[in-house]
């Protein structure tokens, strides 16, 4: 239910909206007879995975007609001698998923959520799943916007006080944007507001994935400390049963959430702050403040992986020194191939282990890029110190704003606590209200945890722009291919720019053989964004025609 007050409607961590877009596998039943027993006993009139894959898995030991699947399910409906349909099909998934058997991946469903922006840190760090969801980045936000926690409307001095510091925040974002232009305001303000906002996000969860969340929620539940997952993760994993059951793969959801074996990696910032963390722990040991550092390397240069190098090399020149648009989108393919062939034989030749200092916010644009191994530090964790240290400053910082200078700021100090881009700090009457209304929700959030409001719930009160411990696990094929050089693109959000440049930087170093490699996307041979910069203009000779015919042919052959 919606949360009225004031004459104000809010939506509240109470109000998710779940929408089911698609399911996999699904056989629409063409048999009548067959088609009217599954709307009777089923309500579908389709074959899901627990039909399809419970009485397909045994192609792994035989031939398997996948068109006679209809008649084989007509014969447990019209043979007495065979036994109940519904049995059997809970029997054969129990051969299969019910044994742990790993076909979690090959059944799932695609959601629409729509709900606060917690989702978006909460689910889309899941690797084996892919999203879409609202950016923070992009999107303008204002005061009929604000979200918030049903614990939170419970208490009214707490409510007024949580609405007047977000409200504040909101009307600096507006102006923010009339100031400082729509992408740029949005992008250097928003780091400093809270996720106390809607957020929709499209999602593909494939049964494991599901199983996943279901055993992360089973863990905050019985843990004595928590609970720590945000509401809306409960209320999702809680749906489930009926999603699953609506979209015919129920009788494998409930054999595979009972079965003691783990799934998927997901890179989840809700963690329990009272358990060790390994980032945590590197961070304090190494006092990792602002910039990343390589702590570990494992680099294996044999003579064959120095050749390949070589022969990747030459390719990347000769597609270089090409001038006809036609030619560069076939070769940028071959530079493309080329490169997957390196990294397929010697992805684990090399590999570098960094540890980062990141926003909130750009974190959580990074957990998303699921081929990268990374391990966070709990949100909570990272609140706490940061509200601490912010505290320190906050008579500085409160003068500061009365008087719009930022003479006295201790601005070296407060970068080590949240980030601060470089465009603000060129602008002091844009510098002081990001950090301001940064410090009023830090201190605020330790009040409300103070008031007993429970972590989860004043997490809706924790800037993006804090910094969050990070370790990322960087192998061949993302130094060269997957990862990077998406982020060394001047399109990356510039945060995220310049510690990928930076982190490049550390890479090359260690291993000045890839140095030649760890360049921008368009190191293939052009660029695909809509302009282009200096990156690739500083590999090749390069212009607005080239750029744009380019491209033209590249999308011409998807006609």
């Amino acid at each position: 239910m919606r949360l009225k007050y004031d004459d104000k409607t809010y939506i509240t961590d109470n109000d998710l909206n779940v929408t089911t877009l698609g399911r996999f596998p699904e056989i629409v039943i063409k048999n009548e007879k067959l088609k009217k027993y599954f709307l009777k006993e089923f309500e579908r009139d389709f074959l899901g995975g627990d039909e399809i894959i419970s009485f397909r898995q045994s192609l792994v030991a035989r031939g398997m007609n996948f068109i006679g699947l209809e008649e084989e399910l007509l014969e447990y409906i019209e043979n007495p001698d065979k036994s109940d349909l519904k049995d059997a099909i809970f029997n054969k998934t129990a051969t299969g998923i019910g044994r742990g058997h790993s076909m979690g991946g090959l059944a799932g469903v695609t959601l629409g959520l729509q709900g606060t922006k917690m989702i978006d840190s909460a689910l889309t760090g899941l690797v084996a799943s892919r999203s879409l969801v609202t950016s923070g980045r992009r999107r303008s936000v204002g005061e009929e916007d604000i979200v918030i926690p049903t614990t939170i409307a419970k208490r009214d001095v707490l409510l007024k006080e949580y609405l007047e510091i977000s409200r504040a925040a909101f009307k600096e974002s507006k102006s923010f944007k009339e100031k400082f232009g729509r992408l740029d305001g949005i992008e250097s303000f928003n780091k400093a507001l809270s996720y106390n906002n809607p957020a929709d996000l499209f999602i593909v969860l494939p049964l494991d994935t599901m199983a996943t969340l279901a055993f992360e929620v089973k863990q905050d539940e019985i843990n004595p400390n928590g609970p720590f997952l945000p509401r809306e993760i409960h209320t999702l994993v809680k749906r489930f049963s009926d999603i699953t059951k609506e979209n015919g793969l129920g009788i494998m959801y409930k054999q595979r959430i009972e079965v003691p074996r783990g799934t998927y990696f997901h890179y989840n910032v809700f963690k329990d702050p009272n358990l060790p963390n390994y980032p945590s722990e590197l961070a304090e040991k190494l006092n990792i403040l602002t910039k990343p550092q390589l702590i570990d390397s494992n680099i294996n240069l044999t003579n064959g992986f120095k050749k390949s190098l070589k022969n990747l090399k030459d390719v990347l020149e000769q597609t270089r020194k090409i001038t006809d648009p036609k030619e560069i989108a076939k070769a940028s393919i071959k530079c493309m191939l080329a490169t997957r062939d390196l990294t397929g034989e010697y992805n684990e030749a090399v590999r570098v282990t960094i540890l980062d200092s990141l926003s909130f916010r750009v974190w959580s644009e990074q957990k998303r890029h699921a081929t990268l191994r990374q391990n966070v530090e709990s949100i909570y964790s990272a609140a706490k110190r940061a509200s601490n240290g912010i505290k320190e400053f906050w008579q500085q910082i409160e003068e500061a704003y009365k008087n719009s200078e930022d003479k006295n700021l201790p601005l070296d100090k407060i970068e080590k606590i949240i980030v601060v881009d470089k465009k603000l700090k060129k602008h002091s009457k844009l510098l002081v209200p990001y950090i301001y209304h940064t410090a009023r929700q830090l201190i605020f959030y330790d009040k409300l945890v103070n008031e007993d409001i429970s972590l989860r719930d004043a997490a809706f009160m924790i800037p993006r722009n804090i910094r969050l411990r990070n370790i990322e696990n960087y192998d061949l094929v993302n130094m060269i291919d997957l990862e990077l050089p998406l982020r060394l693109c001047s399109e990356c959000e510039p945060e995220r720019y310049m510690t990928s440049w930076k982190k490049r930087n550390l890479i090359a170093k260690t291993i000045p053989e890839l140095k030649y490699f760890l360049q921008p996307k368009c190191s293939t041979g052009f660029c695909t964004e809509k302009e282009y910069c200096n990156h690739i203009t500083n590999m090749r000779d390069y212009n607005k025609e080239l750029h744009t015919k380019t491209k033209k042919e590249m999308l011409n052959k998807a006609i």
